[in-house]
């Protein structure tokens, strides 16, 4: 079984579902024959850190909100990112744009490094506060998970990849998706948003019994 995931390293949802899929795996009898692989996705590409400004002073711009609206939505996530087992501090997070991270990322997936790369930069951006823009910051990210530094530095000055993440996010336009995570399971079964443990088990079990009988 394979399950693709489309994500944004900035997406409180998508680190929320990958931490549900992965409860959800650990009572999944055939884990051990699931592959997953991360796809690249900008949920704001538009997004740019701008030093001394809050997160929630961010987003109300970008979405046009006033900042306590804003803080009401964040404490709600932040409520949801707990019950599944993740930590958001949007009090010292830094929205920034992630369009190099998500280069970086495809050389991760090129290594084999892709899931452990998405989860360490979810981390550092949710939970530690890192601007995920910054160019040491992603090479000690990227050394965190076994990633050659220099390579990095070296993608980071150049436009390699970029081809890569735009393929990713034109997959993702040609299957409807607006938003993210999205889950495709097998290349036919998708599942959209941060689903509850439950409701990826029942998917699981279900989609497999199908995948069964069809052989």
């Amino acid at each position: 079984m394979k399950i693709t995931i489309w994500s944004d390293f900035v997406c409180p949802f998508c680190f929320i579902g990958q931490a549900n899929l992965e409860n959800a795996l650990k009572t999944f009898e055939h884990k051990d024959d699931v592959e997953i692989e991360y796809k690249s996705f900008q949920l704001m590409p538009d997004a740019d850190y701008t030093p001394g400004e809050t997160y929630a002073e961010t987003f109300s711009k970008m979405k046009g909100i006033p900042v306590e609206r804003a803080k009401g939505m964040f404490e709600q996530v932040t409520e949801t990112a707990e019950k599944a087992g993740v930590e958001i501090n949007y009090d010292i997070a830094k929205l920034t744009n992630t369009f190099d991270a998500h280069r970086v990322f495809q050389h991760a997936r090129a290594e084999g490094k892709g899931t452990p790369f998405f989860k360490a930069l979810y981390a550092a951006h949710f939970t530690n506060g890192e601007v995920l823009n910054d160019e040491e910051t992603l090479v000690r990210l990227s050394e965190s998970v076994e990633l050659d530094g220099q390579t990095v530095r070296d993608i980071i000055h150049s436009d390699q990849y970029a081809q890569d993440v735009n393929v990713d996010i034109s997959q993702a336009s040609s299957l409807g998706v607006q938003g993210v995570p999205f889950f495709l399971v097998n290349d036919k079964y998708s599942i959209s948003g941060a689903q509850p443990v439950e409701l990826f088990q029942e998917a699981l079990d279900k989609i497999y019994a199908e995948e069964q009988a069809e052989k």
